[in-house]
């Protein structure tokens, strides 16, 4: 009897296909596995991205502030705007050879934080120093004192005009590092902007001021302004390096302010529009302009005036001043 179940047993293997399950035979992979490699351990990847902003800084020693689109670099580990604010800091490129920097020697920005519309802004203490090339006396001289103030105007400007530009943000709030001294706030105060030396009150949030940015509205203003107060020097720095219209490169200086005194002087001046082209770089106008020449007086109405982009800056042609030489009376 056992024999016999024994022989049914095998029987039954051998119908049925199976066979025995053999622990030393090497495995076989489905056929799409089979020459697969080998997962190689994953490299250091640079996840960091570069994205176009537009940043602001003081245009020479102008009292304003111009534009440099340029790529910074982003982390996604840090929020946008401190990669913003941080490439702001460091100053313009080396291309933007006329616009400058406007915080003080190890400025750092230590972190931002955005709640809705309002952003916070915590800066290093540098922000508080002097500049390099300020006096410790600086109020005693009305020259230097008047120049104080606007610097570290213009410099809470650009923070301002550079993330209204490009974040959703409004208002800006600014900290400042505490050190040793325990404060009742973080938030900036008055004194920093040399109005008086014991102004302890809280700044207000920063806005962005249209006034102090060279816009082509702006710009054009600061043009007609200087023209009418025949300040050749200042009115040379926003002409145009090729005039878009001749072809013909800036004259010199010297040239330029005999051109300039040869034409009508401008006692009053209004203009409207400013409409920029499709390809960004010409701004057009219509202005309306009292010249004097001889002490006669006449009237230039409805004249187009343009403005040409170069390097991100709006600047004029001489030929668009000089043929105003033509409505003198």
């Amino acid at each position: 009897m056992p024999r016999l179940l024994i022989l049914l047993l095998a029987a039954c293997l051998v119908l049925s296909g199976c066979s025995a399950y053999n622990p030393l035979a090497p495995m076989v992979s489905d056929s799409s596995e089979v020459g697969a490699a080998i997962p190689a351990p994953r490299p250091d990847v640079d996840i960091s991205t570069r994205e176009a902003a537009t940043l602001w800084f003081r245009f020479g020693t102008e009292p304003y502030l111009a534009p440099e689109s340029r790529e910074i670099e982003l982390s996604p580990t840090e929020p946008y705007e401190l990669s913003l604010l941080r490439a702001l800091i460091s100053g313009p490129s080396a291309s933007a050879a006329e616009l400058s920097g406007l915080y003080p020697p190890g400025t750092q920005v230590i972190s931002t934080y955005r709640q809705d519309r309002l952003l916070f802004v915590t800066l290093s203490r540098q922000i508080m120093n002097n500049y390099a090339d300020e006096t410790d006396n600086w109020a005693a001289q009305p020259d230097r004192a008047e120049e104080a103030r606007l610097r570290r105007t213009l410099a809470m400007q650009a923070i301002a005009a550079t993330v209204t530009e490009n974040c959703p943000v409004d208002k800006i709030v600014i900290l400042v590092e505490q050190g040793s001294q325990v404060t009742d706030s973080m938030r900036l105060r008055q004194q920093y902007y040399r109005t008086t030396s014991d102004d302890a009150a809280l700044a207000e949030p920063l806005i962005r001021d249209e006034a102090l940015l060279l816009t082509q509205q702006t710009t054009l203003d600061v043009i007609l302004r200087t023209w009418s107060e025949r300040d050749w020097l200042q009115l040379y720095r926003y002409i145009a390096r090729r005039d878009s219209e001749t072809g013909q490169e800036r004259p010199e200086y010297e040239a330029f302010a005999a051109l300039m005194d040869d034409l009508p002087h401008l006692t009053d001046y209004a203009f409207a529009g400013g409409h920029v082209t499709q390809d960004g770089i010409q701004a057009t106008f219509t202005l309306d302009a009292t010249l004097m020449l001889d002490g006669n007086e006449a009237a230039l109405e409805d004249s187009i005036i343009h403005l040409t982009r170069e390097r991100g800056l709006w600047r004029i042609g001489v030929s668009q001043l000089t043929c105003r030489k033509e409505a003198a009376p």
